[in-house]
Order: structure tokens, then C-alpha cells, then sequence
């Protein structure tokens, strides 16, 4: 087999994209690029490639990831530069390494996102550290389960693995990123606003998806 693990980054106007529209817009690159890309059996064959995990809608990311499979070896410097060519403004393809034999996919491995978080509050390294020092760090999540919905609180520390201020109004987390445990980063920031009595509005706060790990802290495409 022949797989292959893209990373690319999805900056600007283009991270309103969402996840469906970018797996059309891969397909039609790959076949525009003219790649021999493997096809699924059955009814309705389809392009064989697999997001790490879905990118929220309007947040832009350095370091995503996408495994695909051709019928062929071609060499990495080639994908990268014949899907360059058929990418949208606000896209690139960053690197191309082969997989080896039996090598894990990347929506499998996936464990912890690093994120790079702008926000609307002056916050210090005071604050994170007495944020991070509570015994427990709990959220509610709500559930719905035939038709009703259940509120149930959850502790998210242990899925908090690294808060860093960069400058007054700019914080890098790294935090539980997965199909098994997923904390997704603005009900993080929600959590750290309110435990500093701070008012949140989402959207006047900026997210980037600066990197994506396995539960080792290895980079996808340096395993």
C-alpha cells in the first residue's frame, strides 16, 4: 500500500470553510493533480483519505493533517508540489511523508492539539497559574440521550496539559485533542474567563491550530 500523510495549513477567508466542503475541495485537487488515488469497493467507490480531526468552523490552523492512499508510489515533493498548484488561496501543503507498513492512521493517533489563542482580556501568567492550580476544574456538558437532554460535570484538568501566556492578551495551550477525549479550546478560554470574572464573548476572540500530537507529544508527520 501506498499511504501518505499530507499537513497543510488553512489561513484566512478560507477557515469559513467547513469540514465537508474541504474534503471536496481535497478531491478535486487530487484529481485535478491527476494522483493515483485509491478508491473504496462497493456500491459507491470514494476517494480513500481521512482527516486527523475536524477543524472548527471559522478557526485557522498551521498544522492539520490528511492521510490518503495511492495506487502507486510517487515521490513526496511530487504530491506536494502537483496539489500546490490546485489548492485555494488560504491553503498549502506543508509535507508529504510516506507511511510505513502497518503505520496508524492519523485519526487514530491523534491526542493533543496546541493552540495559539488571542484574546479580548489582558491576561497574566498569575492568572493562568492560579487557574491551574485548583484542585478540580469542572465544566457542565450537556448530553442528549432519546430525545432529553442531561447535564453532567465533567473535570477537565487532567485534559489541560499546558497553559503559556506569549504576551498580555495571547495564551498557547495544549490540551486533549481526539476522537477519545476532546476539549475543545473555546470552552477552555470560557472556563478561564469565568473563573476571573471576566465578561466572554466568543467571537471577539481569535483561534489558530498551531500543532496536532500523538499521546507521546510526537508531531503527526515526524512519527
Amino acid at each position: 500500500m501506498n499511504k501518505y500523510r499530507l499537513k497543510f495549513s488553512k489561513i484566512g477567508k478560507i477557515k469559513y470553510t467547513g469540514h465537508l466542503d474541504l474534503l471536496k475541495i481535497f478531491q478535486r485537487a487530487v484529481k485535478r493533480a491527476n494522483l493515483p488515488i485509491s478508491y473504496s469497493q462497493g456500491f459507491n467507490p470514494h476517494q480513500i483519505m481521512s482527516f486527523a480531526i475536524p477543524l472548527p468552523l471559522g478557526m485557522e490552523s498551521q498544522a492539520e493533517y490528511l492521510d490518503i492512499q495511492l495506487d502507486k508510489h510517487l515521490e513526496n515533493e511530487y504530491i506536494k508540489n502537483e496539489l500546490n498548484k490546485n489548492m485555494p488561496i488560504g491553503m498549502e501543503i506543508l509535507n508529504v511523508i510516506k507511511l510505513k507498513e502497518g503505520q496508524k492512521s492519523a485519526p487514530s493517533i491523534v491526542c493533543i492539539g496546541e493552540y495559539e489563542i488571542l484574546l479580548d482580556n489582558n491576561i497574566n501568567k498569575d492568572n493562568i497559574q492560579n487557574f491551574l492550580n485548583q484542585k478540580e476544574i469542572n465544566i457542565e456538558r450537556v448530553s442528549k440521550k432519546r430525545g432529553k437532554e442531561t447535564i453532567k460535570t465533567v473535570n477537565i484538568k487532567e485534559d489541560i496539559f499546558n497553559i503559556e501566556c506569549t504576551h498580555n492578551n495571547k495564551i498557547k495551550v495544549l490540551i486533549s485533542t481526539g476522537s477519545a477525549k476532546n476539549l475543545k479550546p473555546d470552552i477552555l478560554v470560557e472556563t478561564i474567563y469565568k473563573f476571573l470574572n471576566l465578561p466572554y464573548e466568543k467571537y471577539k476572540i481569535h483561534y489558530k491550530r498551531t500543532g496536532l500530537f500523538d499521546e507521546n507529544k510526537n508531531q503527526l508527520d515526524l512519527l
